[in-house]
């Protein structure tokens, strides 16, 4: 198209040729009344023609000036329209850019689309609706809109017919507001997915389960045909711990050529099998996508992502075996202790009072009769705690009875084998992941214990009480022997409490121990979900 001609110009140029051009008309009319001079028809043909050629130029050129201002008019206006029209696409895209979710966005952009058409309107989008404030199923006829290459559709309610213009600009808009809901969509499954993956990682402690888990969320937000994740091994195999469909090797095996490239960079190892390094200062397995190698390419900022939560979640999860085996060996040296210190001594005791009895037996029958009687009362006295021991240490299938039923259930046997009387509070339902129910379970096994073994209490309280998203407080109290906050070491089971102590901690937790001495002792956990 070309571009109109300044107006200024034109009126320059036409102020010097009109002069002209009615000089020569002039010129031309006079001549050509050179034969009629002296007659009468002549004085009226000059009336006729100055009369009208004066007005007559002046209205044309004054029509053409009105012309051209009119078609200038018409463009500016539609200039500025069309720069409406852009504003209202920007603001379109920056609402929908602003939005914390889908349907946010929704509301956002209906308000938009009905400011710059004038007009009340409605978004659906995937079953969500959004209208504008004014916006209702009435006499007034709708003009629909599909969202190209969504589900959904844009519904103005129309008060006057719409121009031809006005049709394409709607066309125009709806392009523009299903690529901006689109962008919407996408930022809130990433959050979504960023959200769920969260969940998954403070909700297992299994590794095995938990890598199951993530990679159920990564490839249903890659839209992915298939994934795994492969380990390091201690000897630098490559070992797989999660596939899902997948064509690899179920065995480990030696990273080379591109699986060796991949544990420093992002690499396709396959056509349309993407790996990722699972990396923090050295690298410690792979995550792998298969799907569309062009959509994996622009996901894959979000994946890199993605592999960090997911190498967050491989270590967490290592950290806490480690955790679980160092507890293991404490444990079985606590044992070793105990025994050592409490069951072998008793048995040395016993050994030395039956000698003593059957010594006696002939010369002081009453006395060998009060040796056997202590005998008789330590050895009781030795099975009740060899039973309590083996009861402590009993595992307690968490998963199949839940955290709640469990912890019933074992409060319940401990006392019963323990001699003494419980009573539980506990909640209906409690939002806790698996790794702080099982730091609480821990916590009860120890304080019970310790009740048992050093309180000598005849009633021990159970306490759980919920605190919703925030966790969780695990009460025990009992009206045992307590002690002083100086003996507490050697008083109740010092090193118990310290490793109490140490895995509510770990968990970001608090813990605290009150006892009065001959008034009993509470042990109180807080942990967070």
């Amino acid at each position: 198209m070309e571009p109109s001609p300044s107006l200024y110009r034109l009126i320059r140029l036409y102020r010097l040729v009109l002069p002209l051009a009615i000089a020569l008309v002039v010129v031309l009319f006079e001549l050509s009344l050179e034969p009629y001079q002296g007659q009468p028809v002549a004085f009226w043909l000059r009336m006729g023609f100055y009369g009208l050629v004066g007005p007559l130029v002046t209205w044309m050129t004054l029509e053409w000036i009105a012309q051209q201002v009119q078609d200038r008019e018409r463009a500016q206006r539609a200039l500025e329209a069309a720069n409406r029209r852009l504003e209202a696409i920007g603001n379109i895209l920056k609402r929908a850019s602003t939005a914390d979710n889908l349907e946010q966005a929704l509301a956002l952009v209906v308000q938009e689309v009905a400011q710059a058409l004038g007009m009340e309107a409605s978004l659906t989008l995937e079953g969500v609706r959004a209208t504008s404030p004014g916006f209702k199923a009435g006499p007034e006829p709708l003009f629909e809109l599909a969202l190209p290459g969504m589900d959904g559709k844009l519904e103005v309610a129309l008060i006057r017919p719409l121009s031809a213009e006005e049709q394409g600009f709607l066309e125009v808009l709806v392009a523009e507001v299903a690529g901006a809901l689109d962008s919407a969509r996408a930022r809130s499954r990433d959050l979504l997915t960023l959200y769920e993956v969260d969940q998954a990682l403070r909700a297992e402690a299994n590794l095995e389960r938990l890598l199951e888990r993530l990679m159920e969320r990564i490839l249903a937000w890659a839209g992915a045909s298939g994934g795994g994740v492969l380990l390091l091994d201690e000897e630098n195999f490559l070992q797989p711990q999660v596939l899902r469909n997948l064509e690899l090797p179920p065995y480990a095996f030696v990273p080379e050529h591109r699986w060796k490239e991949a544990l420093e960079a992002p690499v396709f190892v396959r056509d349309n099998l993407l790996a990722v390094p699972l990396r923090e200062q050295t690298a410690i397995g792979l995550l792998l996508v298969q799907g569309e190698a062009e959509n994996l390419r622009q996901r894959l900022p979000f994946l890199r992502f993605l592999a960090a939560q997911v190498t967050l979640a491989v270590r967490n999860a290592q950290a806490y075996l480690r955790a679980e085996e160092l507890a293991l060996t404490e444990e079985r040296n606590r044992i070793a202790r105990e025994i050592h210190d409490g069951i072998a001594q008793a048995l040395a005791f016993m050994a030395l009072k039956l000698d003593l009895a059957e010594r006696l037996l002939q010369t002081d029958p009453a006395r060998a009769i009060e040796e056997l009687q202590q005998v008789k009362e330590t050895l009781r006295g030795q099975i009740r705690e060899v039973r309590r021991s083996i009861f402590a240490l009993r595992p307690i299938d968490l998963e199949r009875y839940g955290f709640l039923e469990s912890v019933r259930r074992y409060a319940s046997a401990f006392a019963e084998q323990a001699g003494f009387r419980v009573r539980l509070s506990l909640p209906e339902k409690i939002e806790l992941s698996q790794a702080s129910e099982l730091v609480f379970f821990r916590v009860l096994q120890e304080a019970l214990t310790n009740a048992a073994k050093h309180g000598r209490p005849g009633l021990v309280q159970v306490k759980l009480t919920s605190l919703g998203e925030r966790g969780g407080v695990l009460e025990i109290s009992d009206n045992g022997k307590g002690f002083k906050a100086a003996s507490s070491a050697s008083g109740m089971g010092g090193f118990g409490l310290t490793q109490m102590r140490e895995r509510v901690e770990a968990r970001g937790g608090r813990f605290t121990v009150e006892s009065v001495e001959n008034q009993g002792t509470t042990v109180r956990a807080e942990l967070p979900f």
